[in-house]
């Protein structure tokens, strides 16, 4: 897949925080030392600098796009290229290892949280938050538009490895002192279905787009705004409601 690109990823920028917030809001300890896995253009990082002000931060991300971007608007914090999980040896413990919207897209979650786990210093915890992206009306469409017709070689991407709700509970479970999880759905309010696409352009569909030609794009998009138009209702203000699920959850490494 070829680079973010920040400016997409933004339009939206108010609604893919306010996860961040929340996870924030449920974190029990005051760290010293604060990791987030996946910081993007620096949302998330700013966000825990507002709450934990004594922290010392650091943002990694794997996307030099999305690393400039941070830079440029968040310039007094620090940020790095890092790759997850292979990159995690170069760094040091964490009191607070913190990803939002981040790990659904590293592979094999049976060792990578047990990774980030061993990354923690003792009483240390991991706060993460994923889409639930098997539940989601958007990619059930998108699945199912890709599984027949002119777009099946489509069907060679796999975007997403997040594990289900109880099995993420079996691994972390085995590694951590206390779990906390919860989902929370929400219902981004967008101004057309069109909108819906351009939110995905700037996560789930990336990948897609990057392997369609220009001509061969238009008319997925096309045909894939026909398709969000047919089964998302309008509401009666002529705004979508975007609906979107997701898994929130807390580990406490033993002390």
């Amino acid at each position: 897949m070829g680079d973010w690109d920040s400016r997409q990823y933004t339009k939206f920028e108010r609604e893919r925080t306010q996860p961040s917030v929340d996870l924030i809001n449920r974190i029990g300890i005051t760290p010293h030392s604060v990791l987030d896995i996946g910081c993007g253009p620096g949302n998330s990082t700013n966000q825990l600098a507002e709450r934990f002000p004594g922290a010392e931060l650091l943002g990694i991300d794997s996307s030099d796009n999305m690393l400039e971007r941070a830079r440029k608007t968040y310039p007094d914090m620090k940020f790095q290229k890092c790759s997850v999980p292979d990159g995690l040896s170069e760094l040091p413990g964490f009191d607070l290892i913190f990803s939002n919207a981040c790990l659904h897209w590293v592979p094999d979650h049976k060792s990578l949280l047990p990774k980030l786990m061993d990354k923690l210093n003792p009483g240390g915890v991991l706060a993460v938050q994923m889409p639930l992206t098997q539940q989601a009306v958007f990619y059930k469409l998108l699945n199912e538009f890709i599984s027949a017709g002119k777009w099946e070689k489509l069907n060679i991407i796999h975007n997403f490895h997040n594990l289900t709700p109880d099995k993420t509970y079996d691994v972390l479970s085995q590694v951590s002192g206390e779990v906390t999880m919860w989902e929370t759905t929400y219902y981004h309010v967008v101004p057309s279905h069109a909108a819906v696409i351009e939110w995905y352009r700037g996560s789930g569909l990336k990948p897609y787009l990057d392997m369609l030609g220009d001509s061969e794009r238009e008319v997925f998009l096309s045909e894939l705004l026909e398709l969000v138009r047919s089964n998302i209702p309008m509401q009666a203000d002529n705004n979508v409601l975007l609906k979107m699920p997701r898994l929130f959850f807390t580990a406490a490494k033993r002390s």
